[in-house]
């Protein structure tokens, strides 16, 4: 994020400017080609960060002022409602030349004196609200590019062709407008990575965007900081409470804006590195060249695909990094503490574990909503970081920190509770046991409430220890108890009595093989939620999934940029 705030007096009339991109997801991930993926993330990156400053620069406004930006988004002050207009022209048109099919929405809000304290939060709330109006007001950009019956097609977007692409050496294929901006754009989305991920850090990110070394399987993982939504709709109150003085004034307002939005982007990034950084210390004497590719990495999204094996540590060190880069970052922690009732932030996480060739978008639908599922734990409050008062004034506490996984066998078109899968239940009106565990806490186990403790990730590694050489459960005693969960929980249960005496504890490996409670001091055999949000568990099924991720030994040769792809994520 960039914008510097004007240190010119905050006098006179002044009006909000918000513009952002829209239908972003399936902009992005409306292709299966990486190149394209990486690509229109780019642009999208680029309509906030480079487009909308470089709009700002050329007009004839002293008052004009850059409060934040970020990927696809930009928030300015302008003196007139000419100057706001001006900078959303110049945004708009330069999105139909350079990314065609990227929705680019601009609003001027109302004006404002910029002297009274009490003015300019109502009339930002107004500018969302008009945004968010004149954005669902919008045409969908696909009615723009109708197809007639001579058209010749793009093959990757179906929108009338433009030109050709190539791939490899030879193959041309037909493209439209939009998808040789976003291949063209895949360049500069690789130099930034490089930038953000120097030196050594960099050689996870294939050399070759349309080309993932993976092992078998591909993860995608889409991880989002808990609680950030809400920090910033209440952003001004918690100024207030920060600064300490009445009413927040416009240049309060701006210098927190601005900072606190440029230290959630770093925390991010620095997580981010430290994660990447984890798993090169973790994996020593593996090769993790180009195993790993960022697509959205911004405010508190992060969006990646990586070799399967890579995803689960990646995400554990990412949310440990971001709870530490968050408290350590001074503003965004105050505000924080105000919002939360905690200095530091927490992130969760959705791993979506697929086939090479599964549809990329479907793919990250299933991580988003696995996303969703981990955030559902909370803590009881915030008084971890604060005192009793403190607590009292925010009893809301804050998501804990978590990861959902999913291994997709099959299509992921359904609903994620209709994909998961369950044990038949030891009676005809007993329940279903869930056949995954997620989500699963992290930190340490007696740093959880007492009631999900369960649920820590530190159980499941150690199941899934038990899977490794050294471990007493092997691969057909495993297998065992997966054929029997087949047939029946009674018959499940039974393979358990039959396997744990060969454990060196038998009664710690008793319990953690059983069913599990949905949460510790309910009863497994009550009816769960129909959703299957709240189910009776087992553990076993992930570990085994874990278990069989496994990084290949086959180091290949270096590819270029020109190698052959035919698509999917390769």
């Amino acid at each position: 994020m960039n914008g510097e705030p004007s240190p010119t007096e905050h006098t006179g009339r002044r009006h909000w400017v918000l513009i952002e991109t829209g239908g972003n997801q399936r902009y992005i991930f409306g292709s299966n080609r990486l190149r394209h993926v990486v690509g229109a993330s780019q642009l999208v990156h680029e309509v906030g960060t480079e487009w909308v400053p470089t709009a700002v620069g050329r007009l004839d406004d002293p008052d004009a002022t850059v409060v934040m930006t970020a990927s696809g988004k930009a928030l300015l002050l302008v003196g007139t409602l000419d100057a706001g207009r001006a900078v959303i022209r110049e945004v708009s048109c330069r999105a139909l030349r350079e990314a065609p099919g990227l929705q680019v929405t601009g609003v001027v809000g109302p004006p404002f004196d910029a002297a009274d304290p009490t003015a300019h939060e109502p009339a930002r709330r107004e500018t969302y609200e008009l945004h968010a109006e004149v954005r669902a007001a919008r045409r969908d950009p696909l009615q723009r590019d109708r197809v007639f019956p001579w058209h010749r097609l793009c093959r990757d977007s179906g929108q009338p062709a433009a030109d050709e692409e190539r791939y490899g050496e030879d193959e041309l294929v037909a493209a439209s407008a939009g998808v040789l901006a976003r291949s063209d754009a895949r360049h500069r989305a690789r130099r930034r990575l490089l930038e953000q991920l120097p030196g050594e850090l960099g050689d996870v990110v294939p050399a070759n965007t349309d080309v993932l070394r993976q092992s078998g399987w591909a993860a995608v993982v889409h991880a989002d900081g808990n609680g950030v939504g809400g920090l910033f709709r209440g952003f001004i109150d918690h100024v207030t409470a920060v600064a300490g003085t009445g009413p927040v004034d416009l240049a309060t307002h701006l210098r927190y804006q601005r900072l606190v939005s440029a230290e959630l982007e770093t925390a991010t990034w620095d997580a981010v590195r430290d994660a990447v950084a984890a798993l090169r210390d973790q994996r020593a004497g593996e090769e993790l060249t180009g195993r790993l590719l960022p697509i959205v990495v911004g405010g508190d999204d992060v969006t990646l695909i990586c070799d399967a094996a890579l995803a689960v540590p990646f995400v554990r060190a990412f949310a440990e990094g971001f709870a530490r880069h968050t408290a350590a970052q001074p503003r965004l922690s105050a505000i924080a503490r105000q919002a939360t009732g905690h200095g530091g932030l927490t992130a969760s996480a959705g791993v979506a574990v697929v086939k090479p060739h599964h549809p990329f978008g479907a793919a990250y639908e299933l991580a988003e909503a696995l996303t969703v599922s981990a955030k559902r734990f909370r803590s009881a409050d915030g008084s971890a970081d604060g005192s009793a008062d403190e607590t009292r004034r925010r009893p809301q506490g804050r998501s804990l920190a978590a990861f959902d996984l999913h291994v997709a066998h099959a299509a992921t078109l359904q609903d994620l509770t209709l994909l998961r899968e369950h044990t038949e239940p030891a009676a005809k009106c007993g329940p279903q046991v869930a056949r995954y565990a997620g989500p699963y806490l992290l930190g340490a186990v007696e740093d959880l409430p007492v009631e999900l403790r369960h649920r820590s990730v530190e159980l499941l590694d150690e199941v899934h220890g038990w899977l490794d050489r050294a471990g007493w459960l092997s691969t057909a005693q495993a297998h065992a108890l997966r054929e029997a969960a087949d047939r029946s929980l009674a018959e499940y249960r039974h393979q358990v009595g039959l396997t744990v005496p060969r454990a060196p504890d038998p009664d710690r490996a008793g319990t953690l093989l059983d069913v599990q409670p949905p949460t510790l001091g309910t009863d497994t055999g009550r009816q769960p939620p129909t959703d299957g949000t709240d189910a009776p568990f087992l553990r076993l099924f992930d570990a085994m999934h874990l278990h069989g991720l496994r990084l290949d030994t086959f180091v290949p040769a270096p590819s270029t940029d020109r190698s052959a792809s035919k698509g999917g994520i390769r």
